[in-house]
């Protein structure tokens, strides 16, 4: 069970407005509780202490309410059905900080390639978003701020974030980094910059509910709350990515990591850097620090009440502004690679990153300054547009029988082993994958390929090493890959290639011959097949290709 502690507030300051009194600003808000359910939420429970239910986090069982008293608190807190209970913390907006940024981060070369965040949809969780200002289009929202509307920002921060993401690529204002992204308002922060634990947690969950593909949360704690980990791990195994501001404590010297939730593992912690790509003076940095994006005099657009016009602007800095410029980076990345997962995209954009600081990953810059993609997108990241292998690799992956690697790479040029070369002929034949009639002692019952190479052996189309012994690990040859084709599609051969590297004596001659004959496998321009040497992932590609349907 999880102790009750006293929650304390994040301290931030806007450009040229300092923040007020918390406790005043959330009011009622702070006498809640949010209470996480071991299994599914308990409503008898709930309705015998006395709870009046605020809001329903059903991702994480978890629910907000008022109780009766402290001594109902503590009693709740002993039940065996409940995992925690948290106060009702507060959070504010992490601060804001021009076009430079954008120029930065080279995001004019995405916009001319084509890559403006088309069809993906952004949460803005934050102080709202004016709708009617000219240079955003907001496609949705819900506030959870108590009789307040998505639609309206008393803030300005909400709005601002969202023109660095979305601003229209129009003649007014400035153009975002994803302008043809869907913008989703979600209200938590209220006109002064403070909002509740409950609220962020509620738009999260309405984010969830609505499948959206990015979340971007320029807002910060300083609390390591259990509900707001829960429900932003939800959200990233839902496929969502998560951009947070790291905070503006640098010169306090009071913090040795960012703040949450951008410190989260499922979160992407964003720090700001000057146009001299320097940590900015206020930037928090530590070993949760991911990114770095433009984050000092950054112009976007604004709200400013005593306008009677909607058309604002305004200049501003922080990691408020940093996190955006990655969101709609993410955006760009997410458009040109609609087929990878959010851990993949996650991994794509980290690579491709300018290096800052000392070399490779670094505490203050993380793995260095946001890139806009700058080449026209291959089906991978690594795989070139045109090339031998492009529609070799294309097919067989739109029949699904490959995938990109964990971190969103293909690597044409890497070899791949016995086990991955008889998962991908299963997939190609649609063989038992379940199989269990277990042949060889060296693959494991859980191994990926154990259902496909039991299969595969079953009919015929595969031999061991030995009487027991697989080699599942073993990178495959070109000659051995060629037996496999020949026996799985019953290749036979009707001219010969005269490869001066195959002898009729060797054991793979005629599966070559065969698949040759079937347009399956080519040679090089030296009239060589080389038999003996690993065969890569493209080459596979290649092969399979020629005899998929």
């Amino acid at each position: 069970m999880k102790k009750l502690s006293v929650l304390a507030i994040s301290i931030l300051l806007f450009s040229g407005w300092s923040s007020s009194d918390a406790s005043a600003e959330a009011g009622d808000a702070l006498d809640r509780v949010i209470i996480s359910f071991k299994e599914e939420i308990d409503y008898k429970l709930l309705k015998e202490m006395g709870a009046d239910i605020h809001e329903e986090f059903d991702a994480i069982s978890a629910v907000s309410v008022t109780l009766p008293d402290e001594t109902t608190i503590q009693a709740a807190s002993h039940d065996s059905s409940i995992e925690y209970i948290e106060e009702n913390s507060v959070v504010r907006a992490a601060a804001q900080t021009t076009t430079w940024g954008y120029r930065t981060i080279k995001a004019n070369t995405a916009t001319s390639l084509g890559y403006t965040g088309k069809g993906v949809k952004i949460a803005i969780i934050d102080s709202g978003i004016n709708s009617k200002h000219p240079d955003l289009k907001v496609a949705g929202g819900v506030s959870k701020v108590a009789n307040s509307s998505a639609f309206t920002d008393g803030n300005g921060h909400g709005t601002h974030v969202a023109g660095v993401i979305g601003a229209q690529n129009n003649s007014i204002g400035i153009v975002g980094v994803a302008p043809d992204s869907q913008l989703y308002s979600v209200k938590v922060l209220s006109a002064n910059g403070i909002g509740t634990l409950e609220g962020v947690v509620a738009g999260i969950q309405w984010a969830i509910d609505q499948k959206v593909d990015i979340i971007n949360m320029s807002l910060t704690t300083v609390n390591n709350d259990q509900t707001l980990r829960d429900i932003t791990k939800k959200a990233y195994e839902a496929g969502i990515l998560i951009v947070a501001a790291s905070g503006n404590e640098r010169e306090s010297g009071l913090y040795s990591d960012v703040l949450y939730p951008a410190r989260f593992p499922s979160v992407i912690a964003v720090g700001s850097v000057s146009q001299l790509n320097k940590l900015s003076y206020f930037s928090n940095y530590g070993a949760s620090q991911e990114l770095v994006a433009p984050g000092e005099n950054i112009l976007s657009s604004f709200v400013d009440s005593l306008s009677t016009s909607q058309d604002d602007y305004a200049i501003s800095e922080g990691t408020s502004v940093a996190s955006p410029f990655a969101a709609g980076t993410f955006a760009q990345y997410m458009e040109a690679y609609p087929h990878l997962s959010n851990k993949q995209l996650r991994e794509t954009v980290k690579r491709a990153a300018t290096d800052l600081g000392a070399k490779g990953r670094d505490n203050q810059y993380g793995n260095g300054l946001i890139k806009s993609l700058q080449t026209k997108a291959a089906l991978f990241p690594d795989l070139k547009n045109d090339f031998w292998y492009s529609e070799p690799i294309k097919k067989i992956f739109d029949r699904q029988i490959i995938t990109g690697l964990p971190d969103g790479t293909y690597r044409p040029n890497a070899t791949i082993t016995r086990a991955e070369a008889v998962t991908m002929l299963g997939r190609a034949l649609k063989l038992d994958k379940t199989n269990k009639n277990h042949k060889f002692s060296d693959v494991s019952k859980d191994s990926f390929a154990a259902g496909y190479i039991n299969s595969a052996y079953d009919l015929g189309y595969i031999q061991g090493v030995s009487a027991t012994k697989f080699r599942p690990n073993d990178p495959i040859k070109r000659g051995d890959m060629a037996l496999i084709l020949q026996a799985a599609y019953k290749l036979k051969s009707t001219q010969q290639a005269n490869f001066k590297d195959v002898p009729k004596s060797m054991y793979y001659y005629d599966a070559i011959q065969a698949a040759f004959s079937n347009n399956a496998v080519t040679g090089y321009n030296d009239n060589t097949f080389r038999p003996q040497n690993p065969i890569t992932r493209a080459e596979n590609a290649q092969f399979l290709s020629k005899l998929v349907k």
